[in-house]
């Protein structure tokens, strides 16, 4: 006996509402122990692949310009005030290669993005992140099972075995009602 179409929603829906909670929490726990790993870590990651020293000069760097840039302001408009031709001819502009605009905070909103992919990589192989994979694959092998299933009696004793190993029942029981 093949399933309707109506019967295949209704599978597919109820293993979403069974699984999507254990998936929200196991992710919420990867986000925390991401999170934690963060926290300890951007320094320290940017000292494990010796990005600190290049920050440090291009910081410095960044601080020589902000002096000079005020120098020469503070040069430029003295000479523009004592010499009137200079002061109508007083336009600076200048254009740049991106290269060469790069600057500490670029450097450490990528570090930023690179530590937080090692965080999540590393994260990955925790409890936490082992149960998620987990559950998104039995999520994705009890859908399977809807589609290829032709009895839905053996449909529902399959899917009830495999929820099972995460402690999940697919039968719901009814919660008991309040006594008066």
């Amino acid at each position: 006996m093949e399933l309707k179409l109506h019967q295949r929603e209704h599978f597919e829906s109820k293993i979403d509402k069974l699984l999507e909670p254990e998936i929200e929490r196991e992710e919420l726990k990867l986000k925390t122990t991401i999170n934690k790993i963060l926290d300890k870590g951007v320094d320290k990651f940017s000292k494990s692949i010796g990005a600190d020293k290049v920050i440090a000069r291009l910081r410095k760097a960044e601080e020589d310009k902000r002096t000079a840039s005020r120098q020469a302001y503070v040069f430029f408009n003295a000479k523009a005030s004592s010499v009137v031709r200079y002061n109508k001819a007083k336009e600076y502009k200048f254009d740049r290669d991106d290269k060469e605009t790069i600057s500490v905070k670029d450097c450490i909103s990528q570090l930023e993005k690179w530590a937080e992919k090692q965080a999540e990589q590393f994260a990955e192989t925790t409890p936490q992140g082992q149960r998620l994979a987990f559950l998104k694959a039995l999520q994705n092998s009890a859908k399977d099972k809807v589609k290829e299933a032709s009895v839905s009696d053996e449909l529902k004793n399959t899917l009830d075995n495999l929820f099972k190993m995460v402690g999940v029942s697919w039968e719901r029981k009814l919660p008991a009602l309040p006594r008066k």
